[in-house]
């Protein structure tokens, strides 16, 4: 839970940012804390708690309790990516510390774009970039770098792969191709959907990149989950 975000967002006062600071310390056993047990700690009143509960969109709450409890944001499954998951945490604890380049083209540039902030926003030093040019000499072993491409054969992406390769970068690729170079030289080279080279084509659902977003988010939260 980002209190700040909500403070700024619903223009929360210091009562109830000082309310939401206790739901978060409590979010394991929030469901056990009645609304009058909560106002006794927070030395307030239930009617302070409810309007805070309108402030943020909740019905009462129970629906607030539900929504922000811990075990309410457990359901993330990583199931149909858990033979990821090892490698995936293993790179991300390696380069915690070092400089992480998301690559992007085309459709891929915003995925790419929103993986950067998903990183950063969770302590990474991530960059975003969609020019050959970012990746020089100085990025060696203490880089990595991510990659979304569909069909993992683009001429351009194959000539940054390659470069990578070259220099001992680590690669951490979410693609449909397994036919591909930029498969083959992958640290991590995660499979996601099926490859269909008429996936451009308007009239054929397009479903790699949103796929792509719920993988991540899945292997990130694998990632995050026992430093919670």
């Amino acid at each position: 839970m980002n209190i700040d975000h909500l403070k700024d967002k619903f223009d929360l006062n210091e009562l109830e940012v000082s309310i939401l600071t206790y739901i978060k310390k409590n979010q394991k056993n929030l469901k056990n804390i009645t609304i009058r047990q909560m106002a006794k700690d927070n030395f307030t009143s239930t009617s302070a708690i409810y309007r805070l509960c309108n402030k943020l969109k909740f019905s009462g709450y129970s629906d607030l309790i539900y929504h922000l409890s811990d075990n309410h944001h457990t359901h993330i499954s990583t199931k149909n990516f858990e033979h990821y998951v090892p490698q995936f945490n293993q790179l991300l604890k390696k380069h915690q510390n070092s400089r992480i380049i998301v690559f992007g083209m085309g459709f891929s540039a915003p995925i790419a774009d929103y993986i950067c902030q998903r990183l950063t926003l969770n302590g990474f030093y991530a960059m975003s970039v969609i020019h050959t040019e970012m990746l020089d000499e100085n990025f060696q072993d203490d880089s990595l770098l991510i990659i979304i491409s569909n069909s993992g054969i683009t001429n351009r992406l194959i000539d940054f792969v390659e470069l990578a390769h070259k220099q001992h970068v680590d690669m951490l690729c979410f693609l449909a191709n397994k036919n591909s170079k930029t498969y083959q030289y992958a640290t991590l080279p995660i499979i996601v959907g099926t490859y269909n080279p008429f996936s451009h084509d308007n009239l054929v659902p397009n479903t790699f990149f949103g796929q792509v977003l719920i993988t991540f988010e899945s292997l990130l939260y694998s990632y995050l989950s026992p430093k919670k």
